[in-house]
């Protein structure tokens, strides 16, 4: 039988070394942008310092120009980087000398009316709930079609048949009835994930969704028309 094995005096000396030289050198570059979690590692539920906090212009300009070639916006680099002083330093927004009034203006706005969204906003909150709305009564109406198109297309999955007769193939017709209800989801497993990519590349993002609004128009009218499972 193996004894226990026990760190030497040697070793647990290195490895608190090496933990307190780790510790110093987070310390370190948190000082480095200003940023200091002393409080956060002690208390998890304070809030995070703001990420830019700290960050020479230079070295933030340096950053937001990086990302701009990354991510060819390169046309859009002054707007980029007004938005990084902006996002670094919110509350002082006014002191930031690369604004012009009508954008302070604008910032102003946001600040002290905080529901004066555009209509369009609005508009597309409310097409999105129409949406998530339809899709509910499409899976309600699905939920409730399963009480009786089963018998109606002949493939009750019920122990008796409408007439008291033992429905011998009831086990068979269970598989079926479960397959109808999990098509729409086979299908956008098999088709809609894979496909959404391609279309997008293909079609653009407006023109995807237009593809899908169709289909999802015309596939409730065939179900509601069909004569067979």
């Amino acid at each position: 039988m193996s004894s226990p094995t026990h760190s030497s005096p040697t070793q647990t000396t290195k490895e608190k070394k090496g933990s307190e030289e780790h510790s110093l050198q987070l310390d370190q570059n948190d000082i480095e942008y200003g940023n200091d979690y002393t409080l956060q590692k002690e208390n998890v539920d304070a809030v995070l310092r703001n990420p830019l906090h700290g960050i020479p212009r230079e070295a933030l300009f340096a950053k937001v120009d990086k990302f701009a070639a990354e991510k060819n916006l390169t046309s859009e680099i002054d707007l980029l980087r007004k938005g990084a002083l902006v996002a670094q330093n919110p509350a002082d927004f006014q002191s930031i000398d690369i604004l012009t009034q009508e954008e302070r203006d604008v910032i102003q706005h946001e600040y002290q009316n905080k529901w004066a969204h555009p209509m369009t906003l609005y508009v597309t909150i409310f097409l999105c709930s129409v949406g998530a709305a339809t899709q509910g009564w499409d899976q309600t109406g699905s939920n409730g079609a399963n009480l009786s198109f089963p018998t109606e297309f002949g493939i009750s999955d019920s122990a008796l048949l409408p007439d008291g007769s033992v429905n011998t193939k009831a086990y068979d017709h269970s598989w079926i009835v479960g397959l109808v209800n999990a098509a729409p989801y086979i299908s956008s497993a098999f088709l809609g994930c894979w496909l959404s990519d391609p279309l997008n590349n293909y079609f653009g993002r407006r023109g995807t969704i237009f593809i899908t609004a169709v289909i999802l128009v015309i596939t409730p009218i065939c179900s509601g028309l069909t004569q067979n499972w």
